[in-house]
């Protein structure tokens, strides 16, 4: 017999399918008891005091005896007299109702919020929770707090991007919580994300009143910034070309496909040979429509034919990040980027161009699930599993007229370049092959050089063309190598260098280091090379190499000048990247830097703070991994507290297991080892973790490098507390204390006694941890280490929270916290903050609890840490 139980609006029981009379008002209200509980018990005193506050009848036991005894019947019709039963089971001085999430709507909500499919959960909620209760029950703590667990929900399915489908709820609830701050600003981002910004300002207008009405307070910052939020929305297109002529019919018939919109996703599948203008027409045809599409424009060019072909899953990762989803929330298969991918653009009118697709199975992967999207892919195969399977429309792109193409070239050069030298150009359009990409290229000369004849260039496609025709691509790269060979020296010579760059945009600074030029002079090269439309500056400082104009420079590259070249970029990357690390982790790394200098001729970034040094981090993380190989581990020693800190712990195993291959010495092996062995532990792999860190020992130690041997013992009571082994962690601080002792080290001892206090707070020793903490705190500041200082004035903080005094932990918790604001150490202004919540709620004081937990989840979100699923739980 199968029974099911919903609280998430009015109380009800399906028994075998059929929906059961729950009985009177007391029963209905004691299986709201049993149920808010969710399978755990409730003693007959709560039962009591809930049913009838303080004014019980004599008989009230009885009572709630008879109704257990109604409710088992009732769940369980064939249950003998007096039989304990199935479900309701007496339990602790009283009883508790045996659920599941496939039998109860409020376990089963709990499990879809977990996996984080929030519009699945709410779609459970009926009405508010236990609708027609006794007020006097629905007012416990029980319901109400499931009710906060719903307005969470809310909120956390409009950061999810399902603001349209959760609108109306948010409204009702706003409306039943005039003065919540939070889901008042929850309302005004959805409203502001489904463009209804008018509305937006009413609410903030009301709530701004009642607020001052009902409290006497001003709006908090919260619903300050969601209003002023601007609507994100993803617009990645590429710029349209003014001089778009042709292909009419073409436009024509897609024109006509979305006047007549399919149940499922609109796909247009272009396809053509290479060069013959599929992604023009795509780009051209998506700006024509853009209005259509007020979600958003999304872009990814699959490079199909490249030698470098984007995977299904790489391009979802892509998109996936350019709607919202921190890199850290990406999962890793491929089919799980395609279900958050379809789930994330759910209802949302988007248009996405897939470019330069393999095939169908290449593109399949990036159709959205939804009716309000249209795709447009572009390849040289001609799609047909997507027409087949997928109901796309196919456009089978040839080449232009000989005449069409004329017009182009006219367009692009002025018509009255063409009119001078007609035999000229139509013989330009002859051995173009009618290629709108050449043509492109050649007008890109022409207009470069105003005093070039067509004659002239007439007369070197006759003389080059048989070599240029061996294939499509060839008339491509031979176009190219005319806008090579009309540059300056100099830009010619960064034009072919910069095919050694791993790819991904391209600094000023890394340009300059991979030609050996000073940095004002490789930005002017730089921008000699983007007139040309060599390379792109898709950024301010940042560009773009398209992948057939890397291949062609790559060609021309030497080897002798390309391992120059990277050596010099390597050497870039290497020196800036300690730079910036040295700055933001100073004692880390006061043994790093390394005896070698820069190569002459590179250029090594300065910083002027912790801000600029993060940035750079955080911006060439892609190419500092690519290279990092080249180092023999040096550059992996040199990131390695950024990437621990950032939580890329995969990263890091990597980068490590690379170096420790490469390390050319002990001391490299040493480090790699250690690293890679902290990284195992923060991922759990301990076993593997001590082996390594047991090496590093060995190693450091056979070195008679006491401060490599005193960070490795450190890193070693770090795992050994994830795994409460409180006494061996204390044992390897202590040897860490003997190696800084040893070395005069005042604020590596001082890093030690705040780690040991740390660590008798996680074994409950409060007393024992504030003696080791203060005394680090009153070292630290003598010393004038301020990250140390804080550091430690928050584990003071913390012994006090474990002793319940909260006043006095939240006082050196703000100590701790001004100090991180001051150095810009933003990973443990967020640790700090965590804790200050953790604080204010053990007073009571939820409103600062949420506050302080909300701006901690706004740094670990904008890192993209995977600490910021914790803070998500302990603000709900």
């Amino acid at each position: 017999m199968g029974v099911r139980f919903e609280i998430l609006g009015p109380v009800r029981i399906w028994v075998d399918g059929a929906e059961a009379d729950v009985g009177p008002p007391t029963q209905v209200s004691l299986l709201s008891l049993l149920l808010i509980r969710a399978g755990q018990p409730v003693t007959m005193t709560e039962i009591v005091d809930a049913l009838w506050d303080d004014d019980p009848p004599r008989t009230a036991v009885n009572i709630v005896h008879r109704s257990v005894g109604a409710l088992r019947r009732l769940t369980d019709p064939s249950l003998p007299a007096r039989a304990t039963g199935r479900l309701l089971l007496p339990s602790s001085s009283g009883y508790r109702l045996v659920v599941t999430a496939d039998t109860l709507d409020l376990l089963r909500f709990r499990q879809l919020r977990a996996a984080e499919a929030f519009t699945e959960a709410l779609a459970l909620w009926r009405g508010p929770v236990a609708e027609r209760v006794a007020p006097n029950v629905r007012s416990r703590p029980e319901f109400e707090a499931v009710t906060h667990e719903y307005l969470a929900v809310l909120g956390e399915a409009v950061d999810a991007g399902a603001a349209t489908e959760v609108l109306p709820m948010l409204r009702q609830a706003a409306q039943e919580h005039p003065l919540d701050e939070p889901l008042q600003a929850k309302l005004i981002a959805a409203l502001v994300a489904t463009g209804k910004h008018q509305e937006a300002r009413s609410v903030y207008e009301a709530v701004r009143d009642r607020l001052a009405d009902s409290v006497g307070v001003d709006p908090g910052p919260e619903l300050r910034r969601a209003l002023r939020q601007p609507r994100v929305v993803p617009s990645q297109l590429p710029a349209d070309l003014p001089e778009f002529s042709g292909r009419e019919e073409e436009i024509a018939n897609a024109m006509a496909l979305l006047k007549v919109r399919a149940p499922a996703t609109t796909c247009l599948a272009i396809s053509g040979m290479a060069g013959v203008g599929k992604t023009t027409l795509a780009v051209h045809f998506a700006h024509k429509i853009a209005e259509r599409f007020p979600d958003g424009l999304l872009y990814v060019h699959m490079r199909g034919y490249g030698a470098d072909v984007l995977s299904s899953g790489e391009a979802l990762g892509i998109l996936l990040e350019a709607i919202g989803v921190p890199s850290q929330r990406v999962p890793d298969g491929l089919d799980g980027r395609t279900a958050l991918y379809r789930s994330m653009l759910a209802g949302k009118r988007v248009l996405v161009v897939v470019d330069d697709a393999r095939g169908a199975e290449h593109a399949r992967p990036l159709l959205p699930g939804t009716a309000d999207a249209m795709v447009i892919v572009t390849s040289r195969d001609r799609l047909v599993g997507l027409v087949a399977r997928n109901g796309a429309h196919p456009i089978v792109l040839g080449l232009p007229t000989s005449d069409e193409a004329l017009d182009l070239l006219a367009r692009l050069i002025g018509a009255s370049g063409v009119t001078a030298e007609p035999e000229a150009a139509r013989e330009i359009v002859l051995h173009c092959g009618r290629l709108p990409l050449a043509l492109g290229v050649v007008a890109a000369r022409v207009t470069a050089w105003p005093s070039l004849r067509l004659t002239d260039i007439a007369s070197q496609l006759r003389t080059d063309r048989l070599a240029a025709l061996d294939s499509d691509e060839a008339d491509v790269r031979t176009v190219f190598s005319w806008s090579y060979h009309a540059v300056s020296p100099d830009a010619a010579r960064m034009y072919r260098l910069l095919s050694v760059h791993p790819g991904g945009y391209i600094s000023g600074a890394a340009a300059a280091s991979l030609a050996g030029l000073p940095l004002n002079r490789a930005n002017a090269v730089l921008a000699e090379l983007s007139r040309a439309h060599l390379v792109n500056e898709r950024l301010p400082d940042r560009y773009l190499f398209h992948d057939l104009v890397r291949a062609h420079a790559a060609e021309l590259v030497s080897e002798e000048e390309a391992g120059e070249a990277e050596a010099r970029l390597v050497c870039h990357y290497l020196h800036s990247a300690r730079a910036a690390s040295t700055l933001l982790y100073a004692y880390w790394y006061r043994s790093y830097s390394g005896p070698e200098m820069p190569h002459e001729g590179v250029t090594v970034m300065k910083f002027a703070d912790n801000q600029q040094a993060e940035a750079w981090l955080r911006s060439e993380l892609s190419a500092l991994l690519a290279v990092a190989g080249q180092t023999r581990g040096r550059l992996a020693a040199a990131i390695e507290i950024f990437l621990d800190r950032q939580g890329r712990w995969h990263d890091q195993v990597t980068l490590q297991r690379d170096a420790l291959a490469s390390a050319d010495d002990a001391r490299g092996r040493a480090r790699a080892h250690r690293a890679l062995g902290f990284a195992l532990g923060r991922l759990d792999d301990f076993d593997a973790a001590d082996s390594h860190l047991a090496e590093a020992f060995i190693l450091f130690d056979s070195l008679n490098d006491l401060d490599g041997v005193a960070i490795t013992n450190r890193y070693q009571a770090f795992l050994a507390n994830r795994r409460t082994r409180y006494d061996q962690a204390l044992e390897f601080y202590e040897h860490a204390l003997e190696c800084y002792v040893a070395t005069s080290d005042g604020r590596g001892q001082a890093t030690v006694h705040n780690e040991v206090g740390w660590t008798h707070i996680l074994a409950g020793d409060y007393t024992k941890a504030l003696s080791e903490c203060e005394l680090a705190v009153s070292m630290q500041e003598r010393l004038g280490n301020a990250n140390g200082e804080a550091s430690a004035s928050d584990s003071v903080g913390y012994a006090y929270h474990h002793l319940g005094q909260d006043v006095e932990a939240i006082r050196w918790y703000e100590r701790a916290l001004r100090i991180y604001r001051r150095i810009n150490d933003v990973f443990l202004e967020a640790d700090t903050l965590r804790h200050i919540g953790e604080a204010h709620q053990a007073l009571g004081n939820e409103h600062e609890a949420k506050t302080v937990l909300r701006q901690a989840l706004e740094i670990l979100e904008e890192l993209g840490h995977p600490d910021a699923e914790q803070v998500r739980a302990q603000l709900s």
